[in-house]
């Protein structure tokens, strides 16, 4: 008699972890922060102070008043290059601070 094995592939297993723990949410917010300087530049980078997530809200912390006010007219454009550098919806709202 040949017994049944429930076998899955290991990479189907791997997936299934990271969704149930909410793993990939995490990498990807964490490959957003090391990536930062590629999504918005060099300049922007520099100024960066502190990056957290909430949820989908980034939070970015800035010590330009400048460049928090260029900012918050670019918040739609950040979004949209945050969310196709990590290739999904990880953002749909950007807190300035």
């Amino acid at each position: 008699m040949a017994k049944k094995n429930n076998l899955i592939k290991l990479g189907d297993a791997i997936n299934q972890l990271f969704k149930q723990e909410k793993l990939d949410v995490k990498i990807s917010q964490f490959t957003v922060k090391n990536g930062w300087k590629d999504i918005v530049g060099e300049v922007i980078a520099k100024s960066t102070t502190e990056i957290f997530f909430n949820d989908k809200i980034i939070f970015i912390g800035l010590n330009s008043a400048a460049l928090k006010h260029e900012l918050s007219f670019r918040k739609e454009e950040l979004i949209a290059n945050i969310n196709k550098f990590c290739g999904y919806k990880l953002v749909e709202q950007i807190v300035i601070r």
